[in-house]
């Protein structure tokens, strides 16, 4: 399976099947409007220099937009925008506590860094309330001394757009 960019035992494939997969994306595109972003994770595989070999080639192949994960430093971060951030976007993942430094979306831009990306953000802050709701139902049997700092059921499926979301599903709802 596919591993976080930022983990250890990743596999790459050749980058030349990857450019054949870029240009049969391209094919494949119905319109102009879908951006098809090359991705590489060669600089934890087989080091920095491959990673922006790769990108070139990707870029060259017809990739709308590049991704390089998880430079190690600002420095590598510096390098890949003087190359490439004047010919196209580029895109970073912010990770917290990830192999790349968190320069957050501002110091990105000023590195030539038109996306970015907190694939990890959510959880990271999910997670921790997660386990103190449930340590407080382990402990009491219920969420009564929480129930100031719950969302109200009408305040969450108007948040989720519960409604358009059953709209949208009786029209294909069968006629039996």
């Amino acid at each position: 399976p596919k591993r976080c960019g930022h983990m250890a035992g990743k596999t790459v494939i050749p980058a030349a099947e990857m450019v054949g997969k870029i240009r049969a994306a391209l094919d494949a595109r119905l319109d102009d409007s879908t951006l098809l972003i090359a991705r590489t994770d060669a600089l934890g595989v087989n080091g920095f220099e491959d990673a922006l070999e790769r990108a070139e080639r990707y870029l060259e192949a017809g990739a709308d937009a590049l991704f390089i994960e998880a430079p190690q430093s600002v420095a590598q971060m510096q390098q890949i925008g003087r190359q490439f951030g004047g010919r196209t976007p580029l895109v970073h993942n912010l990770v917290e506590g990830g192999n790349s430094p968190v320069t957050g979306s501002a110091g990105l831009q000023q590195l030539g860094y038109r996306l970015a990306l907190y694939p990890a953000a959510l959880l990271h802050q999910f997670v921790p309330a997660a386990q103190a709701l449930l340590q407080v139902i382990a402990n009491t049997g219920s969420t009564a001394s929480l129930r100031s700092q719950l969302y109200e059921l009408g305040d969450m499926n108007r948040v989720l757009g519960a409604e358009q979301l059953l709209a949208a599903a009786g029209q294909y709802a069968g006629d039996d």
